[in-house]
């Protein structure tokens, strides 16, 4: 399994509970347009990141997959996934460990 990180810019859902669903991203292959959840870290240098009346912020994203790179990419859509969409966001640019 190899590391990837993005740094990406992101929006929550009002109403949402984005800060539970930090531990998952969904992405769509945009050539087989097949979605997968990824297990993933989303965090920022802010101290509350997802908080009310903040409805953008730039986030670090880490994935750990062999697939991930057929996922994201930059310019790539994703959402913050707790069952279901609670946010989304668009990767500005990778990241090298």
């Amino acid at each position: 399994m190899k590391r990837y990180k993005y740094q990406a810019l992101v929006t929550p859902y009002q109403g949402g509970d984005a800060q539970a669903a930090l531990s998952s991203v969904r992405a769509q292959d945009p050539e087989t347009h097949q979605t997968q959840v990824f297990r993933a870290l989303v965090d920022s240098d802010e101290e509350a990141p997802f908080r009310p009346g903040k409805p953008e912020i730039v986030v670090t994203v880490r994935i750990i997959g062999d697939d991930v790179p057929d996922y994201f990419d930059i310019g790539s859509h994703f959402s913050l996934w707790l069952g279901s969409d609670v946010g989304q966001g668009i990767v500005t640019r990778r990241l090298h460990l």
